[in-house]
């Protein structure tokens, strides 16, 4: 067992469904009761990671989520109070849908990609969650094997509803709420409805990100949101294989029929306008034929949860226009 019990920290001491019926639950349903506490978490491997399991002397009531989707997880279930440790986006209202109860949180760090372990240390929490980002789980096992805190490392990125239901379960049952994680799971499943079509309309995913846009590649959750409205990824056909900058030739070359705008910091289109106003883009069918959408994080990030339903229901609806 990679022993994941240690508080997460990172090396060194600083880490540093294609039908229209809803998807198959996992493996591990979120609705299983557990007989309370002590109890141990099976956590199914992941693509790059091994099964594990953690186990929990009591039910934890000081919880360090230390990347953005784990914050909200806990938020989501009704268990805001019990945080003690999120990532300071996780306030930022264009990302969370608890913006108030993520500021009022005790501890914050500035980024995930730079959690100083003292810091998680000195926030006394009996629970620790984190995704595999950054290095994190393998700082963990490393630097802090043995160590006393319980940590949960959900074993995905967050690619899909799938690894998402997963993921609420998994810290359902951590914290000893797996009704409410039922709950959640039954209105994602029944909000992210399957609409995908093979040959759906080709959108370009664009991000405001380091000051500038961004295109949505590879494995991102945004891109699920939008197979699920019954859109394609036109960034498949530049051969990008993960979110990073895009130029405008870039986006000449991907040749989409509509673009979708991702607002992730509250600056709404303003760092998006002067690629988007370049003559060769401008004159784009995508754009001259149809208005760019633009939606907040929280509506297609998984981040959002509950709020990217509202997020596929407004590109589902947009395609239609």
């Amino acid at each position: 067992m990679r022993h994941r019990l240690l508080a997460l920290l990172v090396a060194a001491l600083t880490l540093a469904a294609c039908s229209s019926a809803p998807p198959e639950a996992p493996a591990s349903t979120p609705g299983t009761t557990e007989p309370g506490f002590p109890r141990t978490v099976q956590v199914p491997a992941g693509p790059e990671l091994p099964a594990d399991e953690v186990t929990l002397d009591r039910e934890p009531e000081r919880v360090a989520a230390l990347t953005y989707e784990t914050a909200s997880v806990v938020a989501e279930l009704g268990a805001a109070d019990r945080l003690v440790m999120v990532p300071e986006a996780a306030a930022n209202p264009v990302l969370s849908n608890h913006p108030g109860e993520m500021g009022a949180v005790e501890h914050h760090i500035v980024s995930e990609s730079a959690v100083d372990a003292e810091a998680v240390i000195a926030a006394a929490p009996d629970l620790v969650v984190l995704n595999d980002r950054h290095g994190l789980e393998a700082g963990v096992g490393q630097v802090l094997e043995g160590a006393v805190i319980p940590v949960l490392v959900l074993p995905n990125t967050w690619a899909s509803l799938a690894d998402m239901r997963t993921n609420v379960g998994l810290v359902g049952r951590a914290l000893g709420l797996e009704e409410a994680a039922a709950a959640l799971d039954a209105e994602l499943v029944a909000g992210l409805v399957d609409a995908s079509a093979p040959d759906g309309p080709r959108v370009l995913v664009l991000s405001n990100q380091a000051g500038r846009p961004f295109v949505t590649a590879g494995g991102a959750f945004p891109l699920e949101v939008l197979r699920l409205a019954g859109a394609r990824d036109a960034s498949e056909s530049l051969g990008m294989v993960r979110t990073g900058p895009i130029t405008a030739e870039q986006v000449i070359a991907a040749e989409p029929d509509r673009i979708l705008l991702v607002d992730m910091n509250g600056s709404g289109d303003a760092i998006f306008r002067p690629l988007l106003d370049t003559p060769a883009v401008a004159q784009l069918p995508a754009l001259t034929e149809h208005e760019p959408l633009l939606l907040e994080g929280r509506q297609v990030q998984a981040l959002g949860l509950t709020s990217t339903v509202e997020g596929r229901e407004a590109i589902a609806e947009w395609l239609t226009h």
